[in-house]
């Protein structure tokens, strides 16, 4: 049986052309890379190259047997990935949600359920992502804020989030009982980047506002707190952030920006995951 190592140097042979260049892309030495590949013709009985005194070149029966070389060499890749990736999802729950508060009563349930797993949680900011993650296995349940079909997918509604615009005391706008995204235009407004599809929403809502953007969670808590600026707060939130003094939570009326979260499974698996849904309420 040929060895990995040589058919890898000759698949490599075919791409880079010249011993030297194969030595230095695979880390070897050419009298070992020549020695390999006299063993391959010993090995096929079959003359791979041909060779002057200062160059060695694959002929035609060459390059057919580094063609297969190259197939073989993918197969044999492929099979590590799918088994480690079989392997890890074993191992692992992943799973998707479009925003951020779905996954703070998640994680903790599902750290229940499948104890001595992995939880994996993917904030994703569009729906397609998710949707596909959850069709070819990469995520075993999604969370949308809509739900998919019936005959295909099970779903369970068990979150409900509300949108409100945080504003100063002494804003405009502070003494209205009620909002919609488009008044705040021309803002400066404060605002988490990692918080899924809000953020596109907030941004295509919102016309010519100045969006401040903050990576770091902790960061954004301490500027809301002194800064006289717009940002946003929603009903779950609430419940890790308390709302700050010189600030006053102002619901937005936008039918986007109340939502109803979805649980989401291919229907084939909805007994396996019986659990998790039994443990979810609205």
């Amino acid at each position: 049986m040929i060895e990995t190592y040589i058919i890898e140097q000759l698949a490599a042979l075919a791409e880079y052309k010249t011993l030297s260049r194969v030595a230095e892309e695979l880390h070897t030495s050419q009298p070992a890379l020549s020695r390999a590949m006299q063993k391959l013709e010993g090995e096929l009985g079959v003359t791979l190259f041909d060779r002057s005194k200062n160059r060695i070149a694959l002929n035609e029966i060459g390059e057919l047997a580094a063609r297969h070389a190259q197939i073989v060499l993918s197969a044999h890749n492929e099979m590590i990935r799918a088994v480690k990736e079989a392997d890890r999802r074993r191992r692992t729950f992943s799973y998707g949600s479009i925003a951020p508060a779905p996954m703070w009563e998640l994680t903790p349930i599902l750290s229940q359920l499948y104890m001595g797993m992995t939880v994996s949680a993917d904030l994703q900011e569009t729906e397609d992502v998710l949707i596909k993650g959850l069709e070819n296995g990469t995520y075993s349940v999604i969370v949308l804020t809509h739900p998919l079909g019936e005959e295909k997918y099970f779903n369970k509604a068990f979150l409900h989030e509300k949108l409100s615009a945080l504003l100063p005391k002494s804003h405009k706008l502070a003494n209205r009982p009620a909002l919609q995204l488009q008044e705040l235009s021309g803002e400066n407004i404060l605002i988490h980047s990692k918080i899924g599809f809000w953020y596109s929403l907030v941004k295509e809502k919102i016309p010519n506002a100045n969006f401040l953007e903050q990576n770091e969670l902790e960061t954004l808590r301490e500027i809301v707190k002194t800064a006289e600026l717009p940002s946003f707060i929603t009903n779950v939130s609430t419940v890790n952030d308390a709302l700050p003094k010189n600030k006053v939570a102002v619901p937005l009326t936008d039918r986007e920006a109340d939502v109803t979260f979805y649980c989401i499974c291919k229907k084939t698996q909805q007994n396996e995951f019986a659990a998790l849904f039994s443990a979810l309420h609205l």
